[in-house]
């Protein structure tokens, strides 16, 4: 993996495992991009421990870090498929801190799933779901070369009664983006 400017995109070891609660319960926090509530978010830091160790085991699987220094920023997991009929296949999710949000970190992890995707010999297709509301993060998936495969209206209903449509996007890792 590598630097890029101040930030270092790398695997995530099992010492990032608290810097990564805090990131994902922050994110939580905003209840905006995200359907989990924060007091429905009860992963505990052993269980994260193991999604390290199992996905670093697993050809499909990839859990990237980025880093400013000593603060973890974002990060970036590929659930590669359990079943044989599915192990080609993974779900993305991105998550950045809100202060970190417009420098370009959502890219450069991207750009090191994409590249480790294309030279992976199981991974074929990646896919993700997003609110249709989130315009930064669609156009950013669209520049990787993921497409609009479906959407579901008012899959999401929020506190104070509105909804949110859900989109889900694919992108074939061999074709060009």
């Amino acid at each position: 993996m590598g630097i890029d400017g101040d930030f270092e995109i790398r695997p995530a070891e099992i010492g990032d495992a608290g810097s990564l609660m805090g990131l994902h319960r922050a994110v939580l926090e905003e209840s905006v991009y995200f359907i989990t509530q924060p007091e429905e978010f009860r992963r505990s830091v052993y269980a994260l421990v193991q999604m390290i160790r199992e996905m670093s085991q697993r050809a499909n699987c990839l859990f990237l870090v980025c880093l400013h220094g000593e603060e973890l920023c974002g990060f970036l997991t590929v659930q590669g498929g359990f079943l044989g009929r599915m192990e080609h296949t993974g779900k993305l999710e991105v998550m950045v801190a809100h202060s970190r949000r417009g420098q370009g970190i959502g890219k450069k992890l991207m750009a090191e799933c994409m590249q480790w995707a294309k030279a992976s010999p199981v991974v074929e297709k990646l896919g993700l779901s997003v609110f249709a509301t989130n315009e930064r993060a669609v156009a950013m998936y669209r520049s990787f070369g993921f497409k609009e495969e479906g959407r579901r209206p008012r899959e999401y209903r929020f506190e104070d009664g509105t909804y949110q449509d859900d989109i889900l996007m694919y992108c074939f890792v061999d074709e060009d983006s």
